[in-house]
């Protein structure tokens, strides 16, 4: 009061470091851009609605659920030996049948371990390249819920296959794109 009265100012503080505006950094109210997401080439801004934990004996990851209007996507991310990010645009899940296999060929695959077993989808080859059990913490939940996958990865590596089997559920199959952590921008809210 005494400053103000007196004609001193407050200094005004040192602007700080932007803030992280990469995948690490999001949470739940935050928007996150895509340039050409959808398959109209139009960007995507999702805004984010949940974000979980996935846990395997291949690492941790995370998964964010975001809405852009009527449109959906989900977003996984790994820091493992740098940043990774897929995203899936699916408004649901395929069945096995949809990228050729059926459930005796996924027992053998997971029976075998054999990185040269591969499937067909789109025109582009999808390589095996791993299967295991994979808890999945929603939200901030401390309890998770186990379900196993199968992992296949497309031969240039942009896109990735994922077989996904709940106990007492359909098996669901999901596309996923990769896409550069450069392209993708963090809005906090």
């Amino acid at each position: 009061m005494l400053n103000a009265l007196f004609g001193r100012r407050k200094k005004k503080r040192a602007a700080s470091a932007p803030a992280d505006d990469s995948i690490r950094s999001a949470r739940v109210g935050d928007v996150v851009f895509i340039p050409g997401l959808w398959d109209t080439g139009e960007d995507a801004y999702l805004i984010v609605e949940q974000i979980s934990r996935l846990e395997s004996a291949f690492g941790e990851s995370r998964e964010i659920v975001g809405e852009d209007g009527e449109r959906r996507a989900t977003i996984e991310w790994s820091d493992h030996d740098g940043l990774h990010i897929s995203i899936t645009c699916q408004d649901r899940p395929m069945g096995l049948s949809s990228v050729g296999l059926d459930y005796d060929t996924l027992v053998q695959w997971d029976d075998f371990k054999s990185l040269e077993n591969s499937i067909e989808y789109e025109g582009h080859t999808y390589y095996y390249r791993n299967s295991c059990e994979t808890m999945y913490f929603k939200g901030d939940d401390r309890e998770g819920e186990g379900f196993y996958s199968w992992e296949f990865h497309r031969e240039d590596d942009e896109g990735s296959i994922t077989v996904v089997k709940w106990e007492g559920l359909p098996f669901e199959v999901y596309a996923s794109a990769a896409v550069s952590p450069h392209l993708v921008t963090v809005y906090h809210k």
